[in-house]
């Protein structure tokens, strides 16, 4: 895999950069030795390529060449665009253990990859829908052409998401943007599907996405309200906006002394989309 360290000395900038880190998780299949696990493995594994979209998306990496700080400095971007190429080194560095992998194997041993076709129906489904969050996200065509490639030992894709998530919290903390990163986080969990899906994301993101872990668990946990009075207009709980397209779900909602006097008008709960609460 010579594209990381060709980017190094084509200097290319931290917008490529970002699009070829976001493509080489496309790359990564699971070899056999995982089992059933390569299922919630690779779940793991769209949890960290979310993240780091997810920050691409909040600090507007195409397009703000400041990443959201009005006071950005050269050496600031050079460090970030680092820790992204640090990233594609560690891919680099699992494409080549593979290889040696292959290479050392005995004979007969079995060294495909699963599939997609054989994951269960609705992990299929949430792979599907993560990918489809990070491709929105990635504004540039994908940069690298590369082969995919199998991790065979759970060992080496631990190795990996632990270095790949200690490098993206480097990178949140070098360009934070903890409000739009949070409600990235609360829109990916709205659009997983029911919680069963939720569930399975909240296990997944563990160690890894911490954002979308708290997002899910609150999705299936839902809103819970008490001693809430509205005398004028009010709202509580979640709102999107009217250009909303993904699905929403979570657990009933509880209502607990909620009072609304005359001329009142409250909302409690989850709206999408639809003609703003506050247009009346």
């Amino acid at each position: 895999m010579a594209e990381p360290f060709g980017i190094v000395s084509g200097a290319i900038g931290i917008a490529s950069v970002f699009t070829a880190c976001v493509d080489c998780f496309e790359y990564v299949q699971f070899g056999r030795h995982f089992g059933r696990d390569f299922q919630t493995s690779q779940l793991a594994l769209d949890c960290a390529r979310l993240r780091l979209t997810r920050w691409g998306e909040s600090v507007d990496i195409y397009h703000d060449p400041n990443l959201g700080q009005p006071h950005t400095s050269a050496k600031e971007i050079q460090l970030a665009e680092n820790l992204l190429l640090q990233i594609l080194a560690l891919f680099a560095d699992t494409e080549s253990i593979s290889q040696k992998y292959q290479a050392k194997a005995k004979a007969g041993e079995d060294l495909t990859a699963y599939v997609p076709g054989d994951m269960d129906p609705k992990l299929v489904a949430l792979d599907n829908k993560m990918k489809s969050f990070a491709i929105q996200r990635q504004k540039k065509a994908p940069f690298l052409k590369l082969t995919s490639w199998a991790l065979y030992h759970k060992s080496t894709l631990e190795n990996l998401l632990e270095k790949i998530v200690s490098f993206l919290y480097e990178i949140e903390k070098l360009f934070p943007a903890p409000r739009a990163q949070t409600a990235l986080a609360q829109q990916e969990a709205a659009a997983m599907g029911d919680q069963q899906s939720l569930k399975l994301i909240e296990d997944a993101a563990t160690g890894v996405d911490s954002l979308l872990q708290d997002a899910a668990r609150r999705a299936i946990a839902g809103h819970q309200y008490s001693n809430i009075t509205f005398a004028g207009t009010g709202l509580a709980g979640d709102t999107y906006g009217s250009d909303w397209k993904n699905g929403a779900i979570g657990a009933a909602h509880k209502y607990d002394g909620i009072k609304v006097e005359e001329g009142g008008k409250g909302l409690l709960g989850n709206k999408y989309g639809g003609k703003d609460f506050f247009d009346d």
